[in-house]
């Protein structure tokens, strides 16, 4: 299934690229997740709990960020592994600056497997855009914390 949309954040790009890189901000923004560890540069292990429908259970995720272009786009690998099935994900997330706020751009393919591919692909489609957009929305609410702080 296909996953694309757009997020706008009232912050400056490079702030927004630190968000992005940042293991404490994605922690906060990933929705159900428990831990994450960063094993080594730009590779996370993550404890994920998801209490939705049909992708409801414990995953161990495996998380990289990849060809990275700093602070305008990296590629971002996702899998995930439950007793319930698997989700794989595989995305181009890019920043576009527009008038010192800044556009995330994200487009991308998931994959299920198991249990979980038996729901539907329409609901499984609906869920995995709510998660991701959610995901990014959350980032843009960290982002703004973060500003606030300073």
């Amino acid at each position: 299934m296909d996953v694309k949309g757009k997020v706008l954040v009232d912050a400056p790009l490079t702030e927004v690229w630190e968000a992005l890189n940042n293991s404490e901000v994605l922690k906060a923004a990933t929705p159900g997740c428990k831990s994450l560890e960063e094993i080594e540069t730009d590779h996370y292990k993550a404890e994920i709990v998801l209490g939705i429908a049909a992708v409801r259970g414990e995953y161990e995720a495996d998380i990289h960020t990849l060809e990275k272009e700093a602070p305008e786009q990296y590629r971002l690998i996702m899998n995930a592994d439950s007793p319930a099935g698997f989700i794989e994900g595989d995305a181009i997330v890019s920043l576009e600056d527009t008038d010192g706020k800044t556009n995330i751009n994200y487009e991308g393919t998931a994959k299920v497997g198991g249990l979980i591919a038996g729901v539907g692909q329409r609901i499984l489609s609906g869920i995995s855009k709510k998660m991701v957009k959610d995901f990014f929305k959350k980032i843009a609410t960290e982002v703004k914390s973060e500003q606030e702080a300073k």
